[in-house]
C-alpha cells in the first residue's frame, strides 16, 4: 500500500501593520471617521467611549472652565478633539481633556495638535487604566509644561491627582466619595468636587 506524505496547509500569514510617517498620519486623521493615535510610526484606532466616560469628561471640562472663567485666568480648556504631540516617544495622543496655560504651542503650526499641556485629564476604563497610570503618564512627563495629571474613575467615585514637585518628583493624592473635593494645585488650587463631577450617574 503506497503511502503519501500529506503536508499541512500553509499557515496564513498574519498581516503586519504598515508603518507610516507622521505627515501621513495627520493626512489620514483629517479624513478618518474614527480617532487614531500615532505610536512610533503606527496608526492605532481608539476605542469608543461609554456614556459615563463621555459624561465625566464633559463635566470635567465644564468644572475647569467655570473655575477659570470665574477667576478670569488666561487658560484654555479643550476636550478630546485636541491632540498632544510627545516628541521624545514619537507619539500623538488624544487626552480626554487638557488645560493649556495662556498660549497654545501648536506642533508645526497645526491647529489641532499642541505640545504644551499644563494639566491632562483621563477618564479611566477597565481596558485603559493600567496604560493611563503607567505608559501614558511616562510619556506626558517628558513634556516640560506638564504639571498635573487627573485620573477619573468611571466605576466608582474616585479621583487621583498627580502633581509635579519642584524637584520633578510627583505627589499622588487620592479623593473618594461625594464629600471629597480634589484640589488641582497647578491650576491655582482649582477645586474639583466629586459630588458635582459624578452627579446623576449611577456610580457607587
Amino acid at each position: 500500500m503506497a503511502e503519501a506524505l500529506i503536508t499541512p496547509p500553509a499557515r496564513r500569514m498574519a498581516r503586519q501593520p504598515r508603518r507610516m510617517t507622521l505627515e501621513a498620519y495627520f493626512r489620514a486623521e483629517e479624513k478618518a471617521t474614527q480617532k487614531h493615535e500615532f505610536h512610533n510610526g503606527y496608526y492605532k484606532p481608539m476605542a469608543g467611549g461609554t456614556f459615563k466616560h463621555d459624561n465625566l469628561a464633559s463635566k470635567a471640562v465644564t468644572l475647569l472652565n467655570n473655575f477659570i472663567e470665574g477667576h478670569d485666568y488666561s487658560y484654555f480648556v479643550n476636550g478630546s478633539d485636541t491632540k498632544i504631540r510627545i516628541e521624545h516617544f514619537d507619539k500623538v495622543v488624544y487626552p480626554d481633556a487638557v488645560v493649556i496655560c495662556e498660549t497654545p504651542i501648536f506642533f508645526h503650526g497645526r491647529q489641532d495638535t499642541i505640545t504644551n499641556p499644563l494639566l491632562v485629564v483621563e477618564v479611566l476604563s477597565k481596558s485603559t487604566e493600567k496604560h493611563d497610570r503607567g505608559g501614558k503618564f511616562d510619556w506626558y512627563r517628558t513634556l516640560p509644561s506638564f504639571q498635573e495629571y487627573v485620573l477619573i474613575n468611571q466605576e466608582y467615585k474616585h479621583v487621583t491627582v498627580y502633581t509635579r514637585q519642584p524637584d520633578n518628583s510627583w505627589l499622588l493624592r487620592d479623593y473618594d466619595g461625594d464629600d471629597a473635593t480634589a484640589v488641582l494645585y497647578a491650576l491655582h488650587e482649582c477645586p474639583l468636587s466629586l459630588k458635582r463631577l459624578y452627579r446623576g450617574l449611577e456610580i457607587s
